[in-house]
């Protein structure tokens, strides 16, 4: 929480990175050290640069140590025990990102990010999607005279190596950032192993089957981006933003292995099979956009017309070789998969924002429209060898999803001595459907409109602790993948397809969260409700001995949760930190005749101490008890580390930094069980989690101010995160 009065003042001015507001503090001086984590009940701050720890590690071993935020052994990131949730960077969602981050953020280094920020209260004028909130990765720093400044950085870890470079330059009304980040696994490849298992109860030939793949993974990552401003008049500022993201992993050399084998019910073998697997896995993002406000005062009153586009790419390619084969096999001996995807998108949006009645109230509104269209093909090669492989009509799919959004809002804040209030409104219509180039499926285009209300009320007792009670509703739309009807058939007597007639969930939270923020204890405490009826969930079906599965509208989800953050400043430069949140999971399914309930524990402590002398420690742990589901549960897991750094020169200008986490065990096990009428399956993921590494890092030049941004940012964040098995990169 907040170290000092002087650190309070500080927070005060920092400008909301998702608002994109902007100050000039040259004449401002803070001399309390800033916190590693802030917090105000709606939005919880962690500041990775003051954390030395997770210099040299991903951001995916970052997260792992924010509040509120969780990572299982699938590398699926929970917020509130939450998977649905929405990305974005700078303010700006990025659907390439948020579709693949679990193969994006173990590569990406955490250094590529200064701070990370998880809203669970967002307002009427953020798209309704999202149940579980946001989470923003702030890439930019904002510390105004003419001038340049950039830092150069260096890493070498088990994980990965890589580096990175950064500048920032202002002349006259120009001002420019730009940014370079590259990393790779290739001195140490990744290993892991995943053992899926499964019990079909109602096949006698094939009652049992054991699958293994082990998986040889190097990666490269590279990511940068280029920010401009330049202020036209003294009302009106005009910025251009481009970001991309790109990661290449492949699994070759005959050194990641597929394997299955079948039982019938007397525990006979009656099939068994190994093939090789050579693959290349490829995602990459580019986004582009531009905005232009208008000031029609120096009171805050502006209008904001803004432009984004989105191109996402997506490329999964193996050649599954079979080496080993007894019995009744369900595979060719040579198979060749390509899966490829495309996604374009342009976003307009126009906001209005309105202070009046000095200060104390605020109206906000506006449009937005987006244009959506995801294209993806896929096909099969089967055959004896390479050779003599043909495509199977059957396994081909070649569509275009189509979804087009057009969105308005209004919201209100006022403030009435110590009580303050916020209301809002926001409609959506969503024209969405699928036209498919290839096979016998039909098109289709449905129309889903949602009405999404959000309220909150706040009492200040004095002006370092308040209480907050706010409820807010949410929606998800469902996937391509969820809504695709295409047979996808990976694991032998295994099929999974989408369903086209899903419409958005429905989500309704209410809160009431307490907030206190002294000088030595600071922190919050709170409980939360929340329901959905027409939660999309896994729907499970036997064709003869195949287990079919898709998705429906046919959840029914309760949870209760109690939750609670403390941070102690045991003197002036030493902190202690710890964070938990205890939730009562309740599902249930009348059509299916499914339920399922069961308490998850999610914790975390953080001590760090910072010495004049330029030394800064980190020490670091937590633990995930068992999650629910629907149809089974997930198992748990923890998490430990430490990290050290010593700064040099003037300004303490050069850093250098030493981390280790997970290391006392070579491999994280976790493991996930799908339980229903008839059918029992396990996924049991073995990973090398741990981690030493070193990273040295050099700032110069002397410019303290950013480049500026619109007063609004456009962020798209409306689909859904439920999805298939995980299998790997």
């Amino acid at each position: 929480m907040l170290a000092s009065s002087s650190t309070i003042f500080a927070q005060e001015l920092e400008p909301d990175s998702i608002e994109g507001s902007y100050y000039d503090l040259e004449d401002l001086i803070v001399v309390a050290d800033k916190p590693i984590v802030q917090t105000d009940g709606a939005k919880l701050t962690y500041n990775l640069e003051e954390d030395p720890s997770t210099k040299g590690n991903t951001l995916l071993d970052a997260l792992r140590k924010v509040p509120m935020v969780s990572v299982d052994g699938e590398n699926k990131i929970r917020i509130n025990g939450q998977e649905n949730f929405k990305i974005y960077v700078n303010g700006k969602e990025d659907p390439s990102l948020t579709a693949n981050y679990d193969q994006i953020f173990k590569a990406m280094p955490a250094d590529a990010v200064v701070k990370i920020e998880v809203i669970t209260e967002p307002g009427a004028k953020y798209d309704a999607e999202g149940t579980a909130g946001i989470l923003n990765l702030v890439t930019v720093t904002k510390n105004s005279t003419d001038g340049y400044s950039g830092s150069v950085e260096a890493s070498f870890s088990k994980m990965q190596t890589g580096g990175a470079v950064y500048g920032r330059m202002k002349k006259g009304k120009l001002s420019m950032s730009a940014n370079i980040d590259y990393a790779n696994s290739t001195l140490f490849p990744q290993h892991t192993e995943s053992t899926p298992t499964s019990i079909n109860y109602e096949s006698t030939d094939a009652r049992y089957q054991t699958n293994s793949l082990k998986q040889r993974v190097k990666y490269n990552y590279l990511g940068g981006g280029i920010n401009m401003s330049y202020d036209l008049t003294d009302n009106d500022l005009v910025t251009l933003n481009t970001n991309i993201h790109s990661v290449h992993a492949y699994l070759k050399d005959n050194k990641s292995i597929f394997s299955s084998s079948t039982y019938n019910d007397k525990h006979e073998l009656t099939g068994k099979m190994s093939r090789y697997v050579d693959a290349d896995v490829v995602n990459t993002g580019v986004t582009a956009g531009t905005s232009w406000q208008h000031n029609f005062n120096d009171d805050g009153h502006k209008t904001i017309l803004s432009y984004l586009y989105n191109h996402g790419y997506h490329k999964l390619a193996a050649d599954f070789i079979m080496f080993e084969s007894y019995g009744d096999i369900l595979a060719d001996p040579f198979e060749r998969m390509d899966n490829r995807g495309f996604n374009n998108e342009h976003t307009l949006q126009f906001d209005y924002i309105n202070p009046f009645g000095s200060d104390r109230f605020l109206l906000e509104s506006g449009a937005k429209a987006v244009w959506r269209r995801n294209d993806a093909n896929s096909y099969e090669l089967l055959g004896k060898d390479e050779a003599s492989a043909v495509e199977s009509p059957a396994d081909r799919s070649d569509l275009t999803q189509i979804q087009d959004i057009y969105a308005s809002y209004a919201s209100f804040t006022g403030k009435f001595n110590s009580l303050s209030i916020i209301a809002g409104l926001r409609y959506e219509h969503t024209r969405m459907g699928i036209d498919f180039h290839a096979g016998d499926n039909p098109d289709f285009i449905n129309h889903l409109n949602d009405l999404v209300p959000n309220a909150a009320i706040s009492y200040m007792f004095s002006p370092a602790s308040n209480l907050r009670f706010a409820y807010q509703m949410r929606i998800s739309r469902p996937t391509l993948n969820q809504i695709n009807p295409f047979r996808q058939n990976y694991i032998p007597n295994y099929v999974e397809s989408g369903n086209p007639d899903l419409s958005n969930e429905r989500a309704n939270k209410i809160s009431l969260t307490y907030s206190n923020f002294g000088r030595v204890f600071g922190g919050n405490i709170g409980v939360e409700y929340s329901t959905i009826d027409n939660a999309i969930a896994h729907k499970y079906f036997m064709e003869g001995n195949t287990f079919c599965d898709t998705y429906a509208n046919i959840g029914h989800e309760r949870s209760l949760a109690f939750f609670g953050f403390l941070n102690w400043t045991i003197v002036p430069r030493m902190q202690f930190s710890v964070n938990a949140r205890l939730t009562r999971q309740m599902f249930s399914s009348p059509e299916e005749n499914l339920s399922n309930a069961g308490w998850n524990l999610n914790y975390g402590a953080n001590w760090n101490y910072s010495l004049s002398s330029g030394f800064k420690f980190n020490v670091y742990g937590g633990q995930n008890t068992r999650g629910y589901h629907l149809d089974g549960y997930n198992s748990g897991w923890h998490y430990y580390g430490f990290g050290i750094s010593k700064s040099f020169l003037k300004d303490d200008a050069l850093t250098l930094t030493v981390n280790a986490n997970n290391f006392l065990q070579k491999r994280n096990i976790y493991k996930s069980v799908t339980a229903i009428k008839g059918y029992y399956s396990t996924f049991e993921n073995k990973n090398e989690n741990w981690n030493v590494g070193i990273s040295l890092s050099w700032r110069f030049g002397s410019l303290k101010s950013d480049v500026k941004k619109t007063a609004v940012s456009i962020s798209n964040d409306d689909k859904s995160s439920v999805s298939g098995n995980n299998g790997g990169f």
